[in-house]
């Protein structure tokens, strides 16, 4: 099958110097860190900076009650009353404050409250709403219930969910919170593959099909086979991958633990082993397969831009579970997640959608991963197939009756 293993190193070698030599490469796998350490490190003193400058020494909301209804309540850390609406207002424009509230006279049946603040802009995702939210909350709360029940008032519920198998035996889920920390790591794997497939696949479809056009590969065939040539070409583009998928795991074992600290929700962010290195087999794996499966396009192809029209649409498979994700994770065992999960262009996207939904059917996914690393080697023997093929009708439009032919002639 392979004439010399010693070209393909050659052919492996050259093909992962010319990766790691592209502008676009470069730019994609040291620009992850960069974003990571943007996030990490600079983005939580700019933003401890902007917060230092926003409010100066003082509590940080005000309001005037006009209604009388927290007139029962204790006094709130942070949280300043005024007798008047001019004296909140001037306390405001000072900086003291970062947001007054007014509680009108008919507060109780209307519901409405007056929000004052210095800065314009989008206002949903300011805290201060909903601490004052927590104040009103209280305020309304029977001045008979217990301080216990009052937290209940202000804090209802921390959902824990439990999954009921077919049997009706209920086991343990954890939160939600749980949840998504668990189906981040499989959820950002499957982005970063669809976006590798973009970037190194893409180019290698570009170096088969130009060294097609400038009859470079008349030369290759002279001293190996066109198996050898596929074969070192995809490998090549693998290493560059593997180096790219490594560049990434030392940012992320630096950055993470300071980005997940910095939010409540992700402070738990951790990953097995076992689970790391299975979504790195399926990283690694698709990304086989869609290389071999350019290469092919570009042995099939008679020019760059016709190459480009194809693989443009074998692509679009592989975006199909990121954009089904709203239906495989909540249900990783359903119809829709185990048949895309056994089709080759789909399964490394679709199973790790599966992983990041909890899904409990560990034997589906080793075999969806078999397949996948089976269709990539069978993809590679069809590419130098197709490649030799291609020799053979230098110069005409390779349909599907002349590339069977072609086929059958080189073999």
């Amino acid at each position: 099958m392979f004439d010399s293993t010693g070209n393909i190193r050659i052919i492996l070698i050259e093909e992962f110097r010319r990766q790691i030599r592209r502008t676009g490469w470069r730019i994609f796998t040291f620009g992850v860190p960069v974003v990571v350490f943007i996030a990490a490190f600079i983005v939580p003193i700019a933003v401890d900076a902007f917060s230092a400058g926003d409010v100066t020494d003082g509590d940080h909301i005000g309001y005037v009650d006009n209604s009388g209804i927290t007139d029962s309540l204790a006094s709130f850390p942070g949280l300043t009353r005024f007798g008047g609406l001019d004296d909140g207002t001037e306390s405001l424009a000072k900086g003291d404050l970062k947001a007054l509230f007014v509680i009108p006279v008919d507060y109780v049946s209307t519901g409405h409250v007056d929000w004052y603040r210095k800065n314009s802009g989008l206002a949903t995702g300011d805290e201060t709403s909903d601490a004052f939210r927590n104040v009103l909350r209280a305020a309304v709360a029977d001045e008979s219930l217990p301080p216990e029940l009052v937290a209940r008032v202000l804090l209802p519920a921390d959902y824990t969910i439990f999954t009921v198998d077919d049997e009706g035996r209920p086991e343990s889920s954890g939160t939600v919170q749980d949840q998504i920390v668990d189906a981040a790591p499989a959820f950002i794997f499957s982005m970063f593959l669809l976006m590798s497939i973009f970037v190194g696949s893409a180019s290698l479809l570009q170096s088969v099909t130009e060294e097609k056009e400038n009859r470079m590969v008349e030369m290759l065939v002279t001293s190996t086979s066109p198996v050898s040539i596929m074969f070192g070409k995809v490998l090549g583009l693998g290493a560059a991958g593997l180096l790219q998928i490594m560049v990434w795991m030392v940012a992320a074992v630096i950055g993470a633990p300071r980005i997940s600290s910095q939010f409540e929700s992700f402070s738990s962010l951790s990953i097995e082993f076992s689970l790391l290195m299975l979504l790195i087999a399926f990283y690694l794996a698709g990304y086989f397969v869609f290389a071999a499966l350019m290469a092919s396009i570009g042995a099939a192809s008679t020019s760059v831009r016709e190459a480009s029209q194809i693989s443009a649409i074998v692509i679009i498979p592989g975006v199909i579970p990121i954009y089904a994700s709203g239906l495989i994770i909540p249900n990783p065992d359903g119809t829709l997640g185990r048949v895309l999960g056994f089709f080759p262009l789909t399964s490394p996207t679709a199973s790790m959608m599966r992983i990041a939904g909890g899904t409990t059917a560990t034997f589906e996914i080793i075999l969806g991963l078999l397949t996948t690393i089976a269709t990539g080697v069978l993809l590679m023997w069809l590419s130098a197939r197709v490649f030799r093929a291609g020799l053979l009708l230098y110069g005409q439009r390779m349909t599907i009756p002349s590339i069977w032919r072609a086929l059958r002639q080189s073999g």
